[in-house]
């Protein structure tokens, strides 16, 4: 039977510079987990898990009853229900399924709710490290949930097998994040952009120059209407190349997963 796979923090620990694989047992601190895994997975003492850290390893570890060993000793039949705390035992540990060979930072412009969160996910299971939330004159909305997009991010990467979990960074201007590319050395950047009309100053396709490429890239995805002249000037200006992946005009998430796909996947 699959195991049930959770991502550890190290505030949910308390072991600062450690990772769980140093450990033998170890407490964990956190009622919303702690949720998850007895009403929600309906797990008891005994049950096996994974658990990962971002240390790029899987942890195959037992629930141990009760928060420490002297608890234990005194009932050992006492469970987790209405506990703050789990202790585990470290059983093995393997490589994780995935870690994200390449540094991809997803320069996306901020949409609707539901959109941008369904972005968050697919771009966590495709290996983005960096999702950066990007104020475009077309947003259709200017705010966001961070700590529910991490969440999202979270979940994602233990559905997915993967071994560490996105930094989701806060909402920033496109001149601010075109200007910090424009800082950086050894780095890559793409626009993907679908208007034809605005393609012909020096449109090319998605691949070229990225195969083979393992050095950090920051791919930069419009909003539903795409990017507006004044920022695809911004582009041109820049000197960062405009990516076109096709005639047809795409939904924003669509352009989302289809770009990464030829990012993480070229050879």
């Amino acid at each position: 039977m699959r195991l049930q796979r959770f991502y550890i923090s190290n505030k949910m620990t308390g072991l600062v510079g450690d990772k769980i694989g140093a450990q033998k047992e170890f407490s964990i601190d956190s009622s919303e987990l702690v949720n998850q895994i007895h009403r929600v997975f309906r797990l008891e003492d005994g049950d096996s898990v994974i658990l990962f850290d971002g240390s790029g390893y899987d942890y195959e570890c037992k629930i141990l009853a009760g928060d420490s060993k002297s608890e234990r000793a005194k009932d050992s039949k006492k469970t987790i229900d209405n506990k703050d705390r789990i202790t585990f035992q470290v059983i093995s540990s393997v490589r994780s399924r995935f870690m994200p060979m390449r540094d991809i930072y997803l320069c996306a412009a901020i949409t609707k709710k539901d959109t941008f969160e369904w972005i968050v996910e697919k771009a966590t299971e495709l290996g983005v490290n960096h999702i950066v939330p990007v104020l475009a004159e077309r947003s259709e909305k200017k705010s966001l949930n961070n700590k529910r997009l991490y969440k999202i991010a979270i979940e994602a990467s233990e559905q997915s097998g993967r071994g560490n979990v996105p930094a989701i960074l806060p909402i920033t201007t496109l001149e601010d994040v075109v200007g910090l590319v424009k800082s950086l050395d050894n780095t890559k950047a793409i626009v993907l952009h679908t208007e034809g009309d605005l393609l012909d100053r020096g449109g090319i396709t998605l691949s070229d120059g990225i195969s083979g490429e393992i050095q950090p890239i920051y791919v930069f995805i419009g909003p539903e209407g795409g990017w507006s002249l004044v920022e695809m000037n911004l582009f041109h200006d820049s000197e960062i190349p405009i990516k076109c992946l096709g005639n047809q005009v795409l939904r924003a998430e669509t352009a989302v997963v289809a770009a990464l796909s030829m990012v993480v996947f070229s050879k």
